[in-house]
């Protein structure tokens, strides 16, 4: 409120990003088959520049970056939760289908791949070639020649 006051408008809120969220950050140096760009945490603005601070868990440093991508859509997720659950119905008991009698028949659903029954012709501007080719009255033989 007091900086629409002072300014007479509303304040821009479009930078205010979540802290914690994981963004990827674009390394400005790099070897050429790098990745282009990494995934980070966010943690924070610096108060001298525009721009992010950012921490890396494997290093456990903070380094500030202004080309970043936040990936706010699907934040916060429980990642590690999602992950016990897909293990515990990974690791379900399953029937058992071996006893039965009848035998297990794969059916692949391959599409059939479809052949054009269009004769392929050489293009009209190469009309003349196909009549020297015709026309064609050189000798076979060195006898045929003399």
């Amino acid at each position: 409120m007091p900086y629409q006051t002072w300014h007479g408008k509303s304040a821009s809120y479009k930078y205010l990003r979540v802290w914690g969220s994981p963004t990827y950050v674009k390394r400005l140096v790099g070897h050429k088959l790098d990745s282009r760009s990494s995934l980070y945490r966010f943690i924070g603005y610096p108060k001298e520049t525009s721009g992010y601070y950012f921490y890396v868990p494997s290093k456990q440093k903070v380094f500030f970056s202004r080309n970043v991508v936040f990936l706010e859509r699907g934040f916060p997720t429980n990642t590690r939760r999602d992950e016990l659950l897909l293990e515990e119905s990974s690791e379900a008991p399953q029937s058992n289908a071996g006893t039965s009698s009848a035998p297990i028949v794969s059916t692949d659903n391959v599409p059939i791949l479809r052949r054009s029954a269009k004769v392929p012709q050489p293009p009209k501007r190469y009309g003349f070639l196909g009549v020297i080719g015709q026309l064609d009255n050189d000798p076979k033989a060195y006898g045929e020649a003399i």
